[in-house]
């Protein structure tokens, strides 16, 4: 038992530090974790823990991933059928298609391999200390990368010299979307602990900065309306009223007097991206008319959308920018219709709602940390989809990750405020998978 406990704590340890790097780290640390899922079934006759079967949250989550994951496939196979032409060009069906739905699998890896050990306080704590260490390192890099462009540079048109801090995933609006969930964790819990016994967290409250300060050097416009929003969503859990309208005028002023500063004002000022994201949208809906059940197939509107603009406009179609509708709500309208987009707002409530209800259970016992850890991640869930109003954050490699581990997280909470984990779980109570 000592030995497993060992493997999970170290596996798990591994990917969430690796769920803050680039796309390799990612899936290899989550090979790791799959690895392991499966010898732990081997070992108890292919059953999954009790504490999981039994969760009413975990029957929910194969309800609604399982449509969304009906939803996606489906699309795609009418796709291959009867596909919708643009310039005589269909789409393109092929097996990659179908590989990137298997993100909707995470949290029942994760959160099974969890619900394993022997000890899951401690496991918690261990893999939530390892994930808070590496945004603080982090933190480091995206100031190095502001000022030098290392280790990957994305440099900033309209400031010279400087480049946007995108750490290891590639481009700015993946760090807005993957950082919120460490820093809004580590700032809920901050704020909590401070509210309830008036003592400071310092790793806490290192943690929030040092992810703020990353979103911030990120220099995306998506980062920056999504910091205060999520600020002001844990001012008004953790304070009372009249400290509430005294918080969030300081942070309205403080605002106000940053987007006068050059460095802000010429990037909010600055309209790139908004015809192209308009142009995008229009064709969503164009594919949608053609095909409002299904539409044009799971992860097809960015092939497709050269062919949209060449089919509207054959002279000039190299000067429209392609690619994917850069909104969740467009992307899902169009590439797999409207049962697709009903199942994704159905499982984005899900999403939401287990995290509310993580959040709310244990906020009179002796020990609500773990309320505050679910809080943090609603916070950043809710910030997940404000991002994705205006960029597409669901089937993007690197933000799935994340998504999927915050949710495998909300589960392993929600199993150990049932009682049944709180202390000591033996794996050999399961049932049959």
């Amino acid at each position: 038992m000592l030995t497993l406990d060992l493997s999970i704590s170290r596996i798990l340890c591994l990917y969430a530090i690796f769920s803050l790097s680039a796309m390799a780290g990612m899936n290899l640390s989550f090979l790791t974790v799959v690895l392991l899922f499966f010898f732990i079934l081997m070992k108890t006759s292919f059953k999954l823990p009790k504490a999981l079967l039994e969760l009413s949250d975990f029957k929910q989550y194969l309800s609604y991933g399982g449509a969304l994951f009906s939803a996606c496939l489906l699309s795609l196979i009418v796709a291959k059928f009867f596909p919708v032409i643009y310039a005589n060009h269909a789409p393109e069906i092929t097996i990659h298609g179908f590989l990137k739905i298997w993100y909707l699998l995470i949290p029942l890896v994760v959160a099974s391999v969890f619900l394993s050990s022997s000890d899951l306080k401690l496991l918690f704590e261990r893999v939530k200390k390892c994930w808070w260490i590496t945004t603080i390192l982090l933190s480091v890099v995206a100031v190095i990368q502001f000022y030098t462009g290392w280790p990957l540079a994305q440099a900033i048109p309209t400031n010279p010299g400087r480049f946007h801090a995108i750490l290891f995933f590639g481009h700015h609006l993946s760090t807005a979307s993957i950082i919120i969930f460490p820093t809004f964790v580590a700032l809920a819990q901050a704020i909590g602990v401070y509210q309830r016994k008036k003592t400071i967290d310092t790793f806490a409250w290192i943690t929030g900065w040092a992810g703020i300060l990353i979103l911030f050097l990120s220099y995306a416009r998506a980062a920056w309306v999504s910091v205060p929003i999520g600020i002001v969503l844990i001012f008004f859990r953790y304070l009372k009223p009249k400290a509430r309208i005294i918080s969030i005028s300081a942070l309205a002023l403080l605002l106000a007097i940053g987007s006068q500063t050059s460095l802000m004002k010429e990037r909010i000022e600055n309209s790139m991206g908004i015809t192209d994201r308009l142009r995008l949208w229009e064709a969503n809906i164009d594919y949608f008319k053609h095909n409002p059940l299904t539409g044009i197939g799971w992860l097809k509107t960015q092939e497709m959308s050269e062919f949209y603009f060449k089919q509207k406009d054959p002279e000039h179609y190299h000067d429209y920018f392609w690619g994917h509708a850069h909104s969740n709500i467009f992307e899902m309208l169009g590439g797999t219709g409207i049962i697709g987009l009903l199942a994704f707002l159905a499982w984005s409530f899900f999403t939401l709602r287990l995290a509310y209800r993580a959040s709310m259970n244990d906020l009179e016992s002796p020990e609500p940390e773990l309320s505050d850890f679910a809080y943090g991640l609603g916070v950043a869930l809710v910030l997940l989809h404000l991002n994705g109003l205006t960029n597409v954050t669901f089937w993007e490699g690197k933000v799935m990750h994340s998504q999927m581990f915050a949710v495998a997280l909300l589960l392993v909470i929600r199993a150990m405020q049932s009682g049944q984990n709180t202390h000591r779980f033996d794996p050999t109570h399961s049932e049959r998978f």
